[in-house]
């Protein structure tokens, strides 16, 4: 098959989709919504469908209309402005990330932007009489979730694979992570036009503008995921595939490169996007030429990731995840550790309901909108062999074992993000066959009301990052100061130990040994006396942080003095 020789549909007045097609696809795509809003609780937030429903709503009303936008007209300046605004909003006016995730791999990259690849498990002041090897017995009053306590070799490091990490690295040294989440999205726009162009589209610059106004974007671009870094990898690979099925063998190189970054950076999407690639691969005729290249090109990365796990872990295969999981929980950790993150033993079709109901309002915003993107990968199986297709139909379904659907801020399935570009494009290829009135209200809708699921969602996530940063905000307000202040955290909120760990991040062991505020855990054993002795604080000012006990980002730093002795 050569590139491009597909007719380009027109753009005609009739088209070959009929309107009752369209709204059966519609209903079809929101019922998934429907389900779990009524069965399922928290998949969905308070205003989710509604907004949705509105956005179909208003792309139904907009059939009256008689003229339209030419949205392939808007400018990129424009369409760059937009992608900046979820990242400017998140550098500028988020205090922390809204995810333990978020801050285990800034943790990481912060780590390796000075120079080391694990940090010190606990690091005593020199006036500290304790041994450093006892040290370790005080790690639990430094503990954050999802980072990996190495107490035979006394460091710490990301549960997660590097990608990430070496991802946020550079923006990192700049002291400025935020850097990198915006050159992914931009990445994103000159990559899913490209795409949009290999496919034949008519309208190739309506894909990058239907992408940057999704709220599913725009929300996810608020943050660090992983995802984040993978969704770029994605669109390369398959622009990539595109080009070696279209008799350009060479592209196999790349493609390998970009299922081995995946692979990198999270390793279950590699897997699968890397594992369809090659099927189809293998009916090429020049497959003796592409599969070779292709391994060839993922050899460098995947040397990578083993040399990470040896480093690590000592051994080749096995993970940083996979110790922690190991270890903490919940794999098969020790009971007594009572593990947060309870997956991997979900239902398979509960766990599928979810990130098909949350599907149902975060694609463009418009409730049912993503059969349009199904329906559309389907119709697209003659001009990519059914890649994209496959991809957005396995992945939930890799994905459905896990308990968790992703962190209910970002609107939509996180663990399915990086098929959001391509079923845009579907979807932008089945409405090119679709009546022009029917065409443009859709699309119309979407790109215009797509923020506003963005805007009803931003709250949440400001509310989330204040709460999780309440300790250091009330630290850097009020005690900024008090160079030698020690704060140390409840062992409990709203009667929970699970959200004390969940919600707040301590001081890292380095700051502890380079002066200034320190936040601390306690726990049972590590009470502030056994802490203060222990880590070498005599004299220095204590507080206890008192949270708000109603869920909300407030709270008072009260100042004590120990009365207790330490045991």
């Amino acid at each position: 098959m050569q590139e491009n020789s597909k007719a380009v549909p027109l753009l005609s007045d009739s088209g070959s989709i009929r309107p009752r097609s369209l709204m059966i696809a519609l209903l079809l795509g929101a019922l998934p919504a429907l389900v779990v809003w009524f069965g399922e609780e928290q998949t969905l937030q308070r205003w989710d469908l509604a907004v949705a429903a509105a956005v179909l709503l208003c792309a139904l009303l907009l059939l009256r209309r008689h003229s339209f936008p030419r949205l392939e007209h808007v400018p990129w300046a424009v369409v760059a402005l937009i992608a900046m605004l979820p990242v400017g909003l998140a550098a500028f006016h988020l205090s922390s990330p809204v995810t333990n995730d978020e801050n285990s791999v800034l943790l990481q990259a912060t780590i390796l932007a000075e120079g080391r690849l694990s940090e010190p498990l606990a690091v005593l002041p020199t006036s500290s009489a304790i041994p450093p090897a006892a040290a370790i017995s005080f790690a639990a009053a430094f503990h954050r979730p999802q980072v990996f306590d190495d107490f035979e070799k006394g460091t710490r490091f990301s549960k997660y694979a590097p990608g990430t990490a070496f991802a946020l690295t550079p923006a990192t040294l700049l002291g400025q992570p935020w850097l990198a989440t915006l050159g992914a999205a931009l990445f994103d726009l000159w990559l899913i036009f490209l795409v949009a162009r290999a496919l034949g589209l008519a309208t190739p610059k309506v894909a990058p503008l239907l992408l940057v106004t999704s709220p599913f974007f725009l929300l996810v671009h608020t943050s660090v995921q992983s995802e984040v870094f993978t969704a770029p990898a994605v669109l390369a690979g398959y622009l990539a595939f595109l080009k070696t099925r279209a008799g350009r063998p060479q592209w196999a190189l790349a493609l390998g490169l970009a299922c081995g970054w995946i692979f990198l950076t999270r390793p279950l999407t590699g897997v699968l996007f890397a594992f369809l690639a090659g099927v189809l691969l293998l009916w090429q005729r020049d497959r003796l030429k592409t599969i070779p290249l292709a391994i060839a090109g993922g050899l460098p990365m995947l040397a990578l990731t083993l040399w990470w796990n040896h480093h690590f872990t000592g051994q080749w295969f096995t993970s940083v995840y996979e110790i922690y999981a190991t270890t903490f929980g919940p794999f098969t950790a020790p009971p007594e550790l009572h593990p947060i993150d309870v997956y991997g033993n979900g239902d398979f079709f509960a766990g599928l309901l979810r990130q098909c109901g949350r599907w149902s309002v975060a694609f463009g915003g418009m409730l049912g909108a993503i059969s349009l993107g199904v329906w559309g990968a389907w119709r697209l199986r003659a001009r990519d062999g059914g890649l994209s297709f496959l991809f957005a139909l396995l992945l939930p379904c890799a994905y459905a074992f896990h308990w968790y659907p992703g962190h209910r801020a970002y609107l939509g399935p996180l663990y399915l993000f990086e098929t959001l570009a391509l079923l845009l494009c579907a979807a932008l290829f089945l409405l090119e066959q679709a009546p022009a009135q029917w065409r443009h209200s859709f699309l119309l809708a979407m790109v215009s009301l797509g923020g506003v699921a963005f805007a009803a969602r931003w709250q949440l996530i400001a509310e989330e990052s204040q709460l999780r940063s309440n300790p250091q905000r009330m630290v850097a307000e009020q005690l900024s100061q008090h160079a030698n202040a020690v704060v140390f955290l409840p062992k409990k909120y709203m009667g929970s130990k699970e959200k004390a760990l969940k919600y707040w991040t301590p001081s890292r062991p380095l700051d502890l040994a380079a002066g200034g505020p320190v936040i601390l855990r306690t726990t049972n054993e590590l009470t502030p006396a056994r802490l203060v002795q222990g880590l070498g604080l005599e004299g220095r000012q204590l507080y206890r942080f008192i949270p708000n006990q109603d869920g909300l980002a407030t709270g008072i730093l009260e100042p004590f003095a120990l009365t207790e002795s330490p045991r």
